[in-house]
């Protein structure tokens, strides 16, 4: 009797483990379906964000010539323009007490006040995300993202560009300055980026820049 009773325990744990097993398996699969639309979502801010990242450093046409006077004016447009983009897609605070919302937004403003001093100008920027190669989940809203992004520009030597979350620095390694030899070079690099991303009433946002590689052309 005491046999039966220990064969009809074992039978249960049996029974048990295969529910607990299958009812894993379903979660996992589930789970995996969901995040596969996130990803789509994480791909497409990636996108958006390139796309508005080109338009950082552009001023208006009739100002991105060597020689043209640009009106105060025009910078605090662009950097009230880009105060609002930037809020799109980054968050103010995140876990490590870092306000990378604040911190690209400074950067952007620096950049365009300095090349505006030293007469030095962006003509174009064309930015594309040409691989993701990775999305990492950590729970339902935080993911970290590793992505390629190749970006050409035409600008004066001496101007400074900017570098997906932060200043990229100087065309070459002088200060810039005024120069009535300036001229526009093309310039190609390809940046490896990985990034932290939070997903925040609804909308993925960066929280936290992890690391970065440019390859120059």
């Amino acid at each position: 009797m005491r046999f039966f009773n220990f064969f009809r325990r074992i039978n249960r744990g049996i029974v048990l483990g295969i529910v607990l097993v299958i009812g894993l398996s379903c979660y996992l699969t589930v789970d995996s379906i969901a995040f596969k639309d996130e990803r789509e979502a994480i791909k497409q801010v990636l996108e958006d964000y390139t796309k508005d990242m080109e338009t950082f450093l552009i001023l208006p046409e009739q100002y991105r010539e060597i020689g043209v006077a640009v009106p105060d004016s025009v910078i605090e447009n662009k950097i009230k323009e880009n105060n609002e983009l930037v809020g799109k897609y980054f968050l103010s605070t995140n876990s490590y007490g870092w306000n990378l919302k604040e911190s690209v937004t400074t950067a952007l403003e620096r950049i365009l006040k300095s090349n505006h001093e030293s007469g030095n100008k962006i003509k174009s920027c064309e930015a594309k995300i040409t691989r993701v190669k990775s999305i990492a989940k950590h729970g339902s809203n935080l993911v970290t993202t590793e992505a390629v992004i190749n970006i050409t520009t035409i600008a004066t030597t001496n101007a400074e560009a900017f570098h997906v979350f932060y200043g990229g620095g100087h065309y070459d390694s002088g200060q810039p300055e005024n120069s009535a030899d300036m001229t526009f070079l093309t310039r190609s690099y390809e940046i490896t980026f990985t990034c932290e991303m939070v997903k925040r009433n609804g909308v993925w946002m960066f929280s936290n820049t992890e690391g970065m590689s440019t390859m120059y052309r």
